[in-house]
């Protein structure tokens, strides 16, 4: 049995979509695992399953390439109100549910499978200094946010891998995002748990680091941050973090998951 999948990137953070009422049967670990992996399935970094049912818009449930459902993901929430569009689930605006909450989304432009998406993150813990001099905060996901001289100098596979499995960060793990000063704004570099890696952009760590800048060294909103992938802005309503970025359509495919 095959089931139709899409495939979206948000500034190079790339997620696989299912509609949940196909997708369900093969919504397990080991599976999603296989489809996210970028050398024996599509390859991505993560996996949205999308569901129209709960009295919002839709209801999207976020898995990382490893096959573990995590609370949120901001550029895949992003990429999951373009694929609404797309699929006329949604005329433009939105509220949806995800692992963390109730969100809002909103297309600010449009060019067929390109699009300019704003949405809405929770800031489940406020940022906080550590002992070693960095910050902790939860913008959906646990994120460490560290404000260094130069994102280009870090080893990041070696540095990331190290601090995602700190004591300091345990038994969950963390984000690790690195932020530097850049001409118009900040430069960030994400390694993330549940990938296990560098990812192109983390929209729930550009935002972190956003409230930390703000919260603790008094960067005014709007705040830029330019990711490897692409660039993200932060903005700040009433007390609620809004993210905006690009999301863009990649291909459908239909595949059988179970034949990987």
């Amino acid at each position: 049995m095959s089931i139709r999948i899409s495939k979206y990137h948000g500034a190079g953070n790339d997620f696989l979509i299912v509609d949940q009422l196909v997708g369900a049967p093969f919504l397990e670990q080991d599976i999603i695992a296989r489809l996210c992996h970028r050398r024996f399935g599509i390859g991505a970094d993560g996996l949205i399953s999308m569901s129209n049912e709960g009295g919002t818009d839709f209801t999207m449930e976020y898995y990382n390439s490893d096959g573990n459902l995590a609370e949120m993901c901001g550029n895949g929430a992003r990429c999951a109100v373009a694929w609404a569009a797309h699929e006329s689930w949604i005329q433009g605006n939105a509220r949806f549910l995800a692992g963390d909450g109730l969100h809002i989304g909103e297309v600010l432009d449009s060019d067929g499978q390109n699009m300019l998406i704003r949405v809405s993150l929770t800031i489940g813990v406020e940022p906080e200094l550590l002992e070693d001099g960095t910050y902790f905060a939860n913008t959906g996901v646990p994120h460490n946010i560290r404000l260094i001289d130069d994102v280009n100098l870090v080893n990041i596979e070696e540095q990331g891998q190290m601090l995602r499995n700190s004591e300091m960060f345990a038994p969950d793990g963390a984000n690790i995002n690195f932020v530097s000063p850049a001409k118009d704004g900040y430069d960030i570099r994400t390694y993330e748990r549940g990938v296990e890696g560098e990812t192109l952009a983390c929209g729930t760590g550009v935002a972190a680091s956003a409230l930390v800048l703000h919260t603790c060294k008094n960067v005014n909103y709007p705040i830029i941050l330019h990711a490897r992938g692409g660039t993200l802005i932060v903005e700040e309503s009433q007390g609620v973090l809004m993210l905006s970025g690009p999301a863009q359509k990649v291909f459908d495919c239909d595949i059988d998951p179970i034949a990987l």
